[in-house]
């Protein structure tokens, strides 16, 4: 009998120590992740606080305190105004060059990733090779030959000229050949032909729904990028009225100054930027299910 109690005493004091031991690890995690967010989270406040500021503000107050008058709808009349009106400009060009490549290089990619996932081909292997090669390529060492290419092609100066580099990625072709190879069971394919279906159908009709998840994935992926997209701009375009977001920003940032004051003006450059990541703010949430989902269900293996 004592002999229980001694070891129903003992497995309480071992499941006690075990408790202590979670709580402390969930603590220490938890504490962790706060630093993390705040960490991500503080550049973002101060943006937002400083859309408020005048452009003296921003440099005599401190850093997230809020101004004595709010001035975020004079900086965004500023903004608005500024430099002929070119932001919006800048905007709406941002807006094209991210949506048409997103939307074309996601099923660009996909069919090429779909290819090389589900048939085989004589070339397969060498193809798919190149494109892990073509991944250890750091991007500045691609920038000359892609200019060369763009203006090979005529397309200096123009939309087209900034979208068309875009179009097919390696790591596009990459990311969705491994998810389709996981999420897309090949008996869905043999039955869409025992049905009677092309293999055209069988990717628009069979493949894709299953698929959506990966491809969202890719498609904010590829649209934040675009969305970003500053040095290939530069080198291709010379007229202003086809700059990018980021490029009109750092024209702002660089050279130009406001109308006989001689200083950068900061708080157009800094209205500019919040306004930039606004539509990053509203996919990510909208898109969030896509993209958890395409991970969960896609699970990349090497």
């Amino acid at each position: 009998m004592s002999a229980n109690v001694g070891v129903n005493q003992l497995q309480r004091r071992n499941h006690s120590r075990t408790n202590v031991g979670r709580k402390a690890g969930t603590t220490i995690i938890t504490i962790v992740m706060i630093f993390v967010a705040a960490y991500f989270l503080l550049p973002l406040v101060w943006l937002l606080i400083s859309t408020t500021k005048t452009g003296s503000e921003l440099f005599n107050t401190p850093m997230l305190a809020l101004p004595k008058h709010i001035g975020l709808f004079a900086n965004l009349k500023l903004v608005s105004t500024y430099h002929g009106g070119y932001f919006w400009r800048w905007y709406l060009n941002s807006a094209i060059y991210a949506t048409v490549t997103s939307v074309l290089s996601t099923v660009i990619c996909s069919l090429a990733g779909y290819a090389l996932a589900k048939y085989r081909f004589r070339a397969r292997q060498f193809v798919f090779g190149m494109i892990l090669a073509s991944l250890l390529v750091p991007a500045a060492a691609l920038t000359v030959p892609t200019f060369l290419m763009v203006k090979f092609l005529g397309l200096m100066n123009t939309y087209a000229g900034v979208i068309v580099p875009g179009l097919a990625t390696a790591f596009g072709v990459y990311f969705l050949s491994i998810y389709i190879g996981e999420a897309m069971p090949t008996e869905f394919m043999d039955s869409g032909r025992v049905d009677g279906a092309g293999e055209w159908q069988i990717f628009w009709r069979i493949a894709i729904p299953v698929l959506r998840p990966g491809m969202v994935t890719y498609l904010l992926i590829s649209f934040i990028g675009s969305w970003n997209n500053f040095f290939l701009p530069l080198l291709i375009l010379n007229s202003s009225a086809l700059y990018p977001l980021p490029l009109g920003l750092d024209v702002w940032s660089t050279y130009l100054t406001q109308a006989g004051a001689g200083v950068p003006p900061y708080a157009q450059i800094v209205t500019g930027s919040f306004l930039s990541i606004l539509p990053m703010v509203v996919l990510f949430p909208f898109l969030r299910k896509y993209i958890a989902s395409g991970m969960i269900t896609g699970g990349i293996k090497m």
